[in-house]
C-alpha cells in the first residue's frame, strides 16, 4: 500500500488553501516536453477536470509525435505556437502548477510572462538543486519521475477515488520514459507499487511502450544508425563516448521535435562505457544531453562547465561556443574530471 500520510503535509495543506481560492488554473512543464513533463501536466489537469476546476496546459514549446496520443493532449497551448493567447492565460491565472522543472529559467522563453504574472505558484519536481520561487514546493529528489510525484500528490489529497484510465495512463507514460523502461536506478520497489496500481486502471504496457518508442520514421532510424557508425567518438581510457552532429546534418534527415530523443542512451550500452554526451547544434548553440551509469555524476558535470543540471545520471547543459569547440572543450575537461 503507497503510505501518503507524510507526504508534504504543510505544502498538502497550503495547496488545498490556494486552490480553493483560485479561479483560474495553468499547469506547465520546462521547454521541449518529454515523456514525464508531459505524462504529468496532462494527468494533472485530468485529476482537476474530476474536481470540476478548469485548468489549462500550457507549455512553453512544442513536443515529439510520439507523445501526441496521450488523453488530453489535443487541448495543450504550445508558446512557441500560440503566444498571444498563451501570455493570456499566465497572465489571468491565479495559480500556476510547476512540473518537472525547479527553476523558472526552464521556461525558455515563457519565462518573463510567467515572472510578470501576479499568480502564485505550486512547484512538483525530482531534480536537483531547486531553486525557491513557489509557495508550496514538493521536491523529491529520490523520486523517479515527476509523474511518481504527481500520484502520490493525488493520493494526498484524497483523490485516489478519481484516478481513472485517461490519468493513469499519463502517469504510466511519465514513469516508464523517465526510468528507461524501468531499467535506471531509480526504479525503486515502490515505483513498481504504483505502476501495478496504474495498470490495473486497463492500460496495455505494450501500447505504450510501442507509442513511445517503436514510431520511428524511417528518416529518424537511418539518423541514428548515421551517428553511430560516423559520428561517435569512444574515449576507452576514459570510459567516455560522444556524439556531435550539426545544424545540417538534422537537416538532412529532416530531423524533427523529439527525433533525438534517446539517442544519447545507446553508446551506454557498450560495457565499458560510464559517460556519454550528445552535442546537436541548435539555433546557434550547442544543446547538450549527459547520461551516465553508477556513481558517474553527470549532474556535477553539467552545472560546473556547461550552465546545466538535473539528475546524477541524466543532465543537460547548452554552450554558446561553435560544436567543433564545444567537443574540444570536452575532450580537455574529461581528461580530469572526478565524477565521483
Amino acid at each position: 500500500m503507497i503510505q501518503t500520510e507524510n507526504f508534504f503535509t504543510e505544502e498538502i495543506e497550503v495547496s488545498k488553501s490556494l486552490l480553493k481560492e483560485a479561479k483560474k488554473l495553468v499547469i506547465t512543464c520546462h521547454e521541449r516536453p518529454d515523456g514525464d513533463a508531459l505524462g504529468s501536466s496532462l494527468a494533472l489537469n485530468n485529476y482537476f477536470s474530476k474536481l470540476g476546476i478548469k485548468t489549462t496546459v500550457v507549455v512553453p514549446s512544442v513536443y515529439p509525435n510520439f507523445l501526441k496520443w496521450m488523453p488530453g493532449e489535443q487541448d495543450v497551448i504550445a508558446y512557441d505556437k500560440h503566444k498571444d493567447e498563451a501570455d493570456k492565460l499566465i497572465s489571468e491565472a491565479d495559480l500556476i502548477f510547476c512540473l518537472d522543472f525547479n527553476d523558472l529559467a526552464r521556461l525558455g522563453d515563457m519565462r518573463d510572462s510567467a515572472v510578470k504574472s501576479k499568480s502564485k505558484f505550486i512547484n512538483i519536481d525530482h531534480h536537483l538543486n531547486p531553486q525557491e520561487f513557489a509557495s508550496a514546493a514538493f521536491i523529491n529528489t529520490s523520486a523517479s519521475s515527476t509523474a511518481e510525484l504527481v500520484y502520490e500528490f493525488i493520493l494526498a489529497m484524497d483523490g485516489e477515488h478519481l484516478i481513472d484510465y485517461d490519468i493513469a495512463v499519463n502517469l504510466y507514460a511519465g514513469i516508464l520514459t523517465d526510468t528507461g523502461s524501468f531499467q535506471f536506478s531509480n526504479t525503486s520497489s515502490k515505483v513498481h507499487e504504483i505502476v501495478a496500481k496504474l495498470v490495473g486502471h486497463g492500460i496495455d504496457p505494450s501500447f505504450v511502450h510501442n507509442e513511445i518508442y517503436n514510431s520511428f520514421s524511417l528518416n529518424r532510424l537511418r539518423f541514428f544508425g548515421y551517428c553511430l557508425t560516423k559520428k561517435m567518438v569512444v574515449i576507452r581510457n576514459k570510459r567516455t563516448a560522444y556524439i556531435a552532429v550539426s545544424a545540417d546534418e538534422m537537416k538532412r534527415f529532416a530531423i524533427g521535435v523529439g527525433d533525438t530523443e534517446g539517442l544519447v542512451n545507446y553508446p551506454l550500452k557498450m560495457k565499458n562505457i560510464d559517460v556519454v554526451a550528445l552535442f546537436k547544434e541548435q539555433n546557434e548553440k550547442i544543446k547538450i544531453s549527459f547520461r551516465s551509469k553508477g556513481e558517474n555524476n553527470v549532474n556535477l558535470l553539467a552545472r560546473t562547465y556547461f550552465d546545466g543540471g538535473g539528475h546524477k545520471n541524466a543532465s543537460g547543459g547548452h554552450s554558446d561556443e561553435s560544436l567543433e569547440n564545444t567537443t574540444v572543450k570536452f575532450e580537455n575537461i574529461i581528461n580530469n574530471f572526478s565524477f565521483k
